[in-house]
């Protein structure tokens, strides 16, 4: 039973987004206008509810009404500590700093920074909350995430999941946006990178989860903290070349990546010593 729960949480989460997606490239078809990407915006973001969608219906199905319940009393498990809270907010702005920086290395001009753009970060981060994490987080690290925990370890749920969140967005590389790669022409690099990093923060947002008791308040949280860039608001000269800048951003995300992963595997062995 568990794994036709999981099964068909994949078939309604990926019928669900690509069929709006799908119609969302029609209505583009005839190029990109005000009016196309209008219509577009609004399949596009239906689309993105399919994980949250799916893990409603598949919770029903399978638990009932007591299963919703438990699944939605995850949104609101706030008590975490605050090296968590501290996480979310610092970490995505050393990873985009870090990306700016190497940028401005190997690149070109940052040009000025705004010290006045933090007015925009509330507005920023409130249009970010729908366009992604609360569409999200409530099927990946709401529902797979314990589903996979049964099976695998933590580890492999986290990589098992970012391969899984990584190929439901592959309909948007052809999309004018929705992902780094979305709106340039598709080549290695750049797609390799963006898996790199799903994986990265899927393994963080596992990490995040756990230390927290399966809030995925704090999982939608963290996936808002790094779509909205707040440290790019600072250097709009840099709102043009914004996509390479994040794709940068995942060298701190791959080193962050590997101290975790190094550090755990050094405290089960510290652990297993003393047993």
């Amino acid at each position: 039973m568990r794994n036709k729960k999981t099964i068909t949480f994949f078939a309604i989460t990926f019928l669900w987004s690509w069929a709006f997606w799908i119609i969302g490239f029609y209505y583009l078809k005839e190029g990109i206008t005000q009016d196309t990407i209008v219509k577009f915006l609004k399949v596009f973001f239906a689309g993105v509810y399919g994980p949250t969608v799916s893990a409603l219906v598949t919770t029903f199905f399978y638990d009932g009404f007591k299963g919703i319940l438990s699944l939605l009393n995850k949104l609101f498990i706030w008590k975490a500590p605050f090296k968590i809270y501290a996480f979310i907010i610092l970490a995505p702005i050393i990873f985009v700093l870090l990306g700016i920086a190497i940028y401005s290395i190997f690149i070109g001009n940052i040009g000025q920074f705004d010290k006045m753009a933090f007015l925009s970060i509330p507005t920023v981060l409130w249009a970010g909350l729908y366009a992604g994490p609360l569409g999200e987080e409530l099927g990946w690290r709401g529902f797979l995430l314990p589903e996979f925990q049964k099976t695998f370890s933590n580890l492999r749920s986290s990589i098992f999941i970012g391969i899984i969140w990584f190929a439901w967005h592959i309909p948007l590389f052809w999309a004018p946006f929705g992902t780094l790669v979305s709106g340039a022409p598709i080549s290695f690099l750049p797609v390799t990178t963006y898996f790199l990093m799903i994986i990265c923060l899927s393994v963080m947002i596992t990490w995040l989860v756990i230390n927290s008791k399966g809030s995925v308040l704090v999982a939608i949280l963290f996936h808002l903290s790094i779509n909205a860039g707040i440290a790019l608001l600072f250097f709009p000269e840099l709102n043009l070349d914004f996509k390479k800048v994040h794709l940068l951003s995942g060298i701190g995300m791959f080193i962050f990546t590997g101290i975790l992963i190094a550090k755990n595997k050094l405290e089960k062995k510290i652990s297993n010593s003393h047993r």
